[in-house]
């Protein structure tokens, strides 16, 4: 997401100046708004600012569960980063840690020189440390922050894993294709090369790709890497995510996968904000940086506006769509109960293994389609080759 420079205007009159990450400008003022702050001028930092790689999850996490047990044994902020920020495990995370002691040494609050490195810190993250800088209670909010990031990180690693082995496979075909067609098939053009019969068609069109192997093998590469650029360059825009998002939503089986991820995730992060002393509109909109998808965006942005017009968060997600049925059903049993944060974090486990089951449904059917797809490629590559030896005593007449 972009970042931006502001200024604005304390309820006690002081000025506050600082930078952080939004999806807009407008976007960023309402944020500022709901912590109670007068803006007076925003301005868009260079893009360059957020070309750096991000930090891994796991290692932040590493990170915040060390931070949060300095914070617990009562050293100062400068100290428990100081102590911190020696990171052999992680340098690059290292060195953004080293910056931000530099800030908060010269009287920059933690969350203000924290939002100048989103490649590090989320805006999850910056939510949580500014409850704890309004309660000075650290270690309760990062805390949660920390129950928050353990579910995402394994989340994600069963993400991983459901996709390796199918990724190994397409790789492991990409080999075996390469192979034969750099290697073996060579040796076929030459055999048959002083053969005056016919050859079968489907021989002659594959020795006719290996014939011209050297133009045919650039000529894809190209056609790749342009097709990359071109997907790249088209996701670039506002509305090419929207189109592959709207894509994505219409596609069987993908889109239920997308609906069950996106209610999982928004369901995490507003039970850690809330979970935190995050005031709900705030929340809805520091939630936003969890989702990628730009249907879901506007979803989420027109329940909030719902919810600061008055009306509750079930009606809003019931009326939004933003959430499944289900899940406005659990957070208006939250809302009338007075344990919304706690319900949410109900919503998000149950759609957390809702969406494990369904990846491993799916990865039962991938993994024998790969399986199947090796099978033809490979043995229909090898029965062509073979078919003049099949019909050797027509070929030698």
């Amino acid at each position: 997401m972009p970042l931006f420079a502001y200024v604005a205007l304390a309820e006690n009159g002081a000025t506050v100046s600082g930078e952080s990450v939004a999806l807009s400008e407008d976007a960023l003022r309402a944020e500022l708004g709901g912590r109670g702050l007068l803006v007076q001028q925003v301005k868009a930092r260079r893009a360059a600012v957020l070309r750096g790689k991000r930090v891994p999850p796991e290692e932040f996490a590493l990170f915040n569960q060390e931070f949060m047990a300095l914070a617990r044994a009562g050293l100062t902020v400068p100290d428990a980063l100081a102590l911190a920020a020696d990171r052999d495990d992680s340098p690059r995370l290292g060195k953004v840690l080293a910056r931000v002691l530099d800030d908060v040494k010269n009287g920059i609050s933690l969350s203000e020189a924290c939002a100048r490195h989103p490649e590090a810190f989320d805006r999850l993250y910056l939510a949580a440390l500014r409850t704890g800088e309004k309660t000075g209670d650290f270690a309760a909010v990062l805390a949660r922050y920390q129950d928050y990031l353990r579910h995402r990180v394994a989340l994600r690693k069963k993400v991983g894993q459901a996709l390796a082995y199918p990724a190994f496979l397409l790789v492991a075909l990409v080999v075996i294709l390469t192979i034969l067609f750099a290697f073996v098939m060579p040796r076929f053009v030459s055999m048959y090369a002083d053969v005056g019969a016919s050859l079968p068609f489907a021989t002659r069109v594959l020795l006719g790709i290996v014939d011209h192997l050297y133009i045919a093998a650039p000529a894809l590469v190209g056609a790749v890497l342009l097709a990359a650029w071109a997907w790249r360059t088209w996701l670039s825009t506002d509305a090419g995510r929207r189109q592959r998002d709207r894509l994505r939503e219409r596609l069987p089986y993908v889109g239920a996968l997308s609906r069950t991820a996106i209610a999982a995730q928004l369901a995490r992060s507003l039970a850690t904000l809330l979970g935190g002393g995050t005031p709900l509109v705030e929340a809805l909109r520091t939630a936003s940086a969890s989702i990628g998808n730009r249907l879901y965006l506007d979803r989420l942005e027109s329940a909030t506006q719902q919810v600061t017009e008055g009306s509750s968060l079930a009606q809003a997600v019931r009326a939004t769509g933003l959430m499944p049925p289900m899940a406005a059903r659990m957070i208006e049993v939250g809302e009338a109960s007075g344990g919304l944060d706690a319900m949410l974090a109900e919503v998000a486990q149950f759609y957390e293994e809702m969406l494990d089951a369904r990846l491993g449904r799916v990865m039962t059917l991938v993994e024998p389609l790969l399986m199947l797809l090796m099978g033809v490629l490979i043995g229909g590559i090898i029965i062509v080759m073979y078919l003049p030896v099949f019909h050797m005593a027509d070929v030698i007449k």
